[in-house]
């Protein structure tokens, strides 16, 4: 196992109470070899972003999808992926609701948990990780974060 950076991983662990940092930062320990693993997938394939950090065109896979969250300044995970991969089974084109609460609904996850992968902007994060069809009102979602 690599080396922990605790100071990297309490910054990863932020919450609005001790009790939430105390349980982000134990789950974040106990993935981070796993973490680390998926961070480091690399694609070869070629692909584009347009103005808005959406992929063009339907070229997608898994390690595209790690490489733009890493541009967002996140680190890709394996249940990330997992919700993006039945995502797209689900949604495919089709246009999706902006009420992220429908959205976990429909996934199968509960409003809690879809936050905590999708933060402050999880419709327009989940979107663009899943290369799923831009909302509509992308910059209403934009400027209106979702707030813990």
């Amino acid at each position: 196992m690599s080396k922990i950076n605790v100071d990297t991983v309490a910054a990863e662990s932020q919450a609005n109470t001790f009790n939430e940092f105390v349980e982000n930062f134990q789950e974040n320990i106990q993935t981070l070899e796993q973490r680390q693993a998926i961070s480091q997938i690399k694609t070869t394939k070629k692909y584009q972003l347009d103005e808005d950090g959406f992929i063009i065109g339907d070229g997608w896979s898994e390690g595209i999808a790690s490489e733009v969250m890493t541009l967002n300044g996140f680190i890709s995970t394996s249940r990330r992926l997992e919700v993006l991969v039945s995502a797209r089974e689900i949604y495919g084109q089709t246009s999706i609701s902006s009420d992220h609460k429908l959205v976990s609904s429909k996934l199968g996850i509960t409003s809690k948990e879809f936050l905590k992968l999708f933060p402050k902007y999880p419709i327009v994060y989940f979107t663009r990780w899943g290369n799923l069809r831009k909302p509509f009102n992308l910059d209403e979602l934009i400027a209106n974060p979702i707030l813990k």
